[in-house]
């Protein structure tokens, strides 16, 4: 970093967020530099048009790929690219998400054309990577320019807009350099970050899953559950379907948009967790809360206070301990024996007909002590460790910050590592 200096002189923007930039470099608007080409999509109900080999973008694409997108999930055919407005555009076009949302970001590594969540931006007067730079770091402003009821969109005439600095060439040139080096250490660090993440993870639910179906004392006498998922327990453990543990499985309540409210203090559960707030409850102590439906169907919740679940939830109580039936149904990964629609279901039927494996009241308290411990000092692991992740991602913002707007100047760095 010792090569990086400021410039000598600077001049207003005029633009808040980008603040003073280099006495001799321009501020122009998107349009004055690249092509913006917009996307489309061909008719779904016609076969023919789909399953070809022509690269179609769509915002779901994007959280797929990292800088460069060089294919896609769905892709036409000729004869549905000729059909629609759709355009092709080259290698090192930029391309952006335009609505839902707005402002992900990606650089064609192969020719392509996109739907119409997406426009490309085809640079003639600046640097794709320095342009791509610029964008990554824009998404609130360009978020501001977005217009519509239903959802946000960002038009052409809005986005052709968009002011930018723009160096000269060989500075486009030497900031994208250093920029490709900073972010791909930054990048590294964060991924090995989110690998020890993902590490703890594994560890927690192999601690909880240990627990619950072999119990704490390493030396006691095993048997055969007979049931695959828990294989051997200890021979004084009891095998019992579900419906013998838990009490009245049953679905929540359902709750409307408009009894919904932002300062309201009873927490509204739903098949992904906490889903809003309102003013009255359905619930009040310990009770057991399963995602029904959804993305994170079967995912349990432990919860002691009044609240309200939403009819995408299931509901039960317990005569057992209620913290190791927490765990214990943690461990049974009910997402696998969802009904599998067109989203994971789970019911209350199927619940109750699961076996699980049973201790004594005395070790369901002792195991859900541990369980207590092991995971609280796992779960503070993982949150420091996602602080510096956050950390990360705030700094590499920063340093894309302070080279696009010319906070610093970083030429001679990027001569040397070029």
């Amino acid at each position: 970093m010792a090569e990086l200096t400021r410039y000598e002189t600077y001049k207003p923007s005029g633009i808040d967020w980008i603040g003073e930039v280099p006495i001799d470099w321009k501020m122009l608007r998107i349009k004055n530099v690249a092509s913006i080409v917009n996307g489309s999509t061909p008719s779904s109900s016609v076969e023919e048009y789909w399953d070809g080999d022509i690269i179609w973008a769509t915002p779901g694409d994007f959280n797929k790929f990292d800088k460069i997108i060089d294919d896609s999930e769905s892709k036409i055919t000729e004869a549905g690219y000729k059909s629609c407005g759709t355009s092709m555009v080259p290698v090192g076009s930029v391309v952006i998400t335009t609505r839902a949302p707005i402002g992900n970001v990606l650089i064609a590594g192969k020719e392509l054309c996109t739907n119409q969540g997406c426009k490309s931006l085809v640079p003639n007067r600046i640097e794709s990577r320095f342009l791509y730079y610029i964008i990554s770091i824009s998404s609130i402003e360009l978020n501001i320019l977005g217009q519509g009821t239903t959802f946000l969109e960002l038009s052409k005439e809005s986005l052709g807009t968009f002011k930018l600095p723009l160096p000269k060439y060989d500075e486009q040139l030497a900031i994208a350099n250093y920029l490709d080096d900073q972010t791909q250490k930054i990048d590294q660090l964060i991924a090995n970050k989110k690998a020890q993440v993902e590490k703890l993870k594994e560890l927690r639910q192999i601690e909880i899953n240990n627990a619950v179906t072999k119990g704490l004392n390493p030396n006691t006498e095993m048997k055969d559950s007979g049931i695959e998922w828990l294989g051997k327990i200890p021979k004084h453990w009891e095998v019992k379907r579900l419906k013998n543990i838990l009490l009245n499985i049953n679905s929540g309540d359902g709750i409307s948009n408009d009894e919904l409210v932002e300062d309201g203090e009873i927490e509204v559960y739903g098949g992904n967790g906490v889903m809003g707030y309102t003013d009255k409850f359905n619930s009040d102590g310990k009770v057991i809360i399963i995602g029904r439906v959804g993305a994170k169907c079967g995912v349990t919740y432990l919860v002691d206070k009044k609240i309200w679940i939403s009819d995408n939830a299931l509901q039960s109580r317990t005569y057992q301990n209620y913290e190791f039936v927490y765990y214990l149904i943690d461990a049974m990964n009910l997402n696998n024996y969802a009904n599998q629609n067109a989203q994971p279901l789970i019911t209350g039927g199927i619940l109750k007909g699961l076996y699980a494996a049973l201790p004594p009241k005395n070790e369901q308290v002792e195991i859900a002590d541990f369980l207590q411990q092991r995971t609280t000092a796992i779960d503070q692991l993982i949150k420091n460790i996602e602080a510096q992740i956050e950390k990360l991602q705030e700094l590499r913002k920063i340093r894309i910050y302070e080279a696009v707007t010319g906070k610093i100047k970083v030429n001679a760095y990027a001569e040397k590592t070029a």
